[in-house]
């Protein structure tokens, strides 16, 4: 039983990691078109700055959430796989509708900064469950 719920587990890994490729999207044309003022062009310059990080991390927030409290995300290998499988979705989606390869290059390294950023949170998070509290570490500084 604990072998086939661990398994099921590394799929739902798989599973939010590709959902989170395409709700990027979603995120953007439900959430970001209807809500910003008609005075800013979301395509415009500001693009690759706010656009596309306030989309990531509005899907970001959902899958992340999951994957962090449910599936251990936390985990290196487990974050590992998050990327590989939110890279391959968005790499994927993003050639099929004909995206110029240098666009997609800037979504895979926004992508990877933001899983390089949960992986450092989990690290900090594991030095503090062993006794090693990082905020105290400035005390002894002072």
């Amino acid at each position: 039983m604990a072998k086939l719920k661990q398994i099921l587990s590394w799929l739902a890994v798989v599973a939010i990691g590709l959902i989170n490729g395409v709700l990027e999207d979603i995120m953007f044309i439900s959430v970001l078109v209807p809500n910003m003022p008609m005075s800013l062009d979301l395509t415009g310059d500001m693009f690759w700055y706010v656009t596309v990080p306030m989309a990531q991390l509005l899907a970001l927030g959902v899958t992340g959430v999951i994957g962090w409290f449910f599936l251990g995300l936390a985990k290196v290998p487990r974050l590992i796989t998050f990327w590989a499988c939110w890279v391959a979705a968005r790499t994927i989606f993003l050639l099929q509708v004909h995206n110029p390869v240098e666009d997609v290059v800037i979504y895979v390294l926004w992508a990877t900064f933001w899983c390089v950023l949960i992986g450092v949170v989990a690290k900090l998070r594991r030095g503090d469950r062993h006794g090693t509290d990082v905020t105290r570490a400035y005390d002894t500084v002072k």
